[in-house]
């Protein structure tokens, strides 16, 4: 009964015709040809014949075979039989089909995936008399599919991965990123992260705690031609998919008792390139051996891709930051070299401030000047040029040095010093904006006015000057203020005048001093009034850094600053 012609009948094997016996071979070499096997079940006797094949699939010796559905039963998981049996009994009781998968579990414990497919066969008056089918193994099948969703979910859990690598920082942070999930989602134990030199002498790595520190400490920092698959994977751009140990140090002698330390079987190293180049490597670590599959090799590799992705940002992150870095340095170094001291006559006190701005991106165009010209006047400037880079600096140094050279040949007002400066950059092609506030202060025996210094002054778009009388009340000199240098050489301009006591002190100051991001320009100005009418005692110098201690902790700009008092 274990062949597939003994299946033609309960009573054991018939009389065939020629054309018969072709039919039953073509038969077999199908069945053997899908890897199927046959069941027939005679629901009148209970009796079950099926071939080796089913047998096989099901681990049953045939010798031990009792030829009823007992045979069948006793193989098939407990947790599965309920939907075996129900399958057939519904067949049964619809004269239909039956299609089901289940496992069996083989005497040795093994458990394999049957998927069983039948038909109800009924006689004459309709009533079902048997149930015949076939059998197929589907364990290769179905390990097959749930291994492709295991890999698809894992592909999947690059998503999650690769958000958290966007906003790591520091080369620490992705390797906690490695080590929290990487690992888990590649099944390794360890993993270390190597990043060459920027000479290419000398790795550095990055280890996981598998790694006892002893091995930590030892491959810290490698020579660039060090005999381990990390170290060959960034001089080479060579993958490393090594299944055991034996496999590691065939390839690298001398490696036997690293990996031996690192308890480490499988492994394997894969190129970390950006650009073209290859500049580190990731290694992944098990401690029994790995069959790398396609699959895993690829979740690997894009995992790499990954962690190179986010390596790169961070290098090139903190390569910006260092040439804003030394950006920030040269201009704050040329702003400083031109904001000179101002000169300090017997009767004026002047003191100044320069501020770079809390962001390193931020230093730019503020410059404060003062200085005598031939006709004994006192010449203080305020300005801003517009831009916050090296460029808006070296515009500053250009519009400085113009107007102090035009101050010193035009011995005229405000007003016309600035108009002429306006003029004098058009023509020298100095393409810039530019605030600024101009004011003279006559010497003293020609500056007296109503017991006190005639201050003119004329206002180029800036911020206006604040006056702090001798009582404490504050002014701000709000004149309506002329267009901003650069605009219109030809525009007019106008003068102002206000008489300066004894006691009294003026303000000078650019936006950085007032301004706060999402705040009007108005707020800041109240603030700074409200501000230096508490300070009316305070010399020029104590009075400039009261003014930065409590408005410009903070400041989001650059701040320049000029106090005058007359003495």
């Amino acid at each position: 009964m274990s062949r597939p012609a003994d299946l033609g009948g309960a009573h054991g094997p018939v009389d065939l015709s020629a054309g018969e016996r072709l039919t039953q071979a073509r038969l077999r070499l199908a069945l053997e040809a899908a890897h199927l096997g046959l069941w027939d079940w005679d629901l009148a006797t209970g009796g079950l014949v099926w071939d080796e094949r089913s047998m096989a699939m099901f681990g049953v010796d045939p010798a031990e075979v009792t030829g009823f559905v007992t045979d069948i039963e006793e193989p098939i998981h407990p947790e599965d039989l309920p939907q075996v049996q129900a399958a057939l009994a519904g067949a049964i009781a619809t004269a239909s089909t039956v299609d089901v998968e289940f496992r069996v579990v083989w005497p040795d414990g093994t458990i394999r995936w049957v998927y069983a497919r039948g038909q109800a066969v009924t006689d004459s008056t309709g009533e079902v008399v048997r149930v015949i089918g076939t059998n197929v193994d589907v364990t290769e099948r179905r390990h097959a599919a749930e291994q492709r969703t295991a890999d698809a979910q894992r592909m999947a859990g690059l998503v999650a991965v690769a958000q958290v690598l966007g906003e790591a920082q520091s080369h620490l942070e992705v390797l906690q990123v490695v080590t929290a999930q990487g690992v888990t989602l590649l099944g390794a134990q360890g993993a270390v992260l190597c990043l060459a030199d920027p000479e290419g002498k000398q790795v550095r790595t990055w280890t996981t705690s598998f790694f006892g520190e002893p091995v930590r400490a030892d491959v810290a920092e490698l020579p660039a031609d060090f005999p381990l698959p990390m170290i060959h994977a960034i001089a080479t751009g060579t993958a490393h998919f090594l299944p055991d140990r034996a496999a590691a140090v065939a390839l690298f002698p001398g490696s036997e008792e690293l990996y031996a330390q690192a308890r480490t079987q499988g492994s394997a190293a894969v190129p970390l390139r950006a650009d073209g180049r290859v500049f580190g490597s990731l290694s992944v670590a098990f401690d029994v051996p790995h069959e790398w599959r396609p699959a895993d090799r690829e979740l690997l590799e894009t995992f790499a891709a990954l962690t190179a992705q986010a390596l790169e940002r961070i290098r090139a992150r903190d390569a910006e930051r260092g040439a804003a870095e030394a950006g920030r340095r040269l201009s704050e170094t040329l702003q400083r070299s031109l904001l000179t001291n101002p000169p300090q006559p017997d009767d004026l006190s002047i003191a100044v401030r320069y501020q770079p701005a809390a962001e390193q991106a931020q230093v730019g165009g503020d410059w404060y000047d003062a200085f005598h010209t031939p006709d004994g006047t006192t010449t203080l400037v305020i300005g801003d040029v517009a831009g916050h880079d090296r460029t808006a600096t070296a515009a500053m140094a250009q519009v400085r040095n113009v107007l102090r050279g035009v101050a010193q040949t035009l011995e005229e007002s405000p007003a016309a010093v600035l108009s002429a400066l306006d003029r004098a950059l058009d023509g020298l092609g100095v393409a810039t904006l530019a605030t600024a506030i101009l004011c003279q202060v006559a010497g003293h025996r020609a500056g007296a006015a109503r017991g006190g210094r005639l201050l003119r002054w004329s206002n180029a778009g800036h911020p206006p000057p604040l006056l702090v009388r001798p009582d404490g009340t504050v002014e701000l000199l709000e004149r309506r203020a002329d267009l901003l240098l650069g605009v219109d050489p030809a525009a007019g301009r106008a003068d102002h005048t206000v008489v300066l006591h004894p006691g009294a002190a003026l303000v000078l100051y650019t936006d950085g001093l007032i301004e706060r991001r999402g705040e009007p320009l108005d707020a800041g100005l109240r603030r700074l009034a409200a501000t230096a009418a508490g300070l009316p005692a305070l010399s020029a110098e104590e009075l400039s850094d009261a003014l930065l201690d409590r408005l410009a902790r903070d400041a989001e700009d650059d701040v320049a600053l000029l106090v005058l008092r007359p003495v």
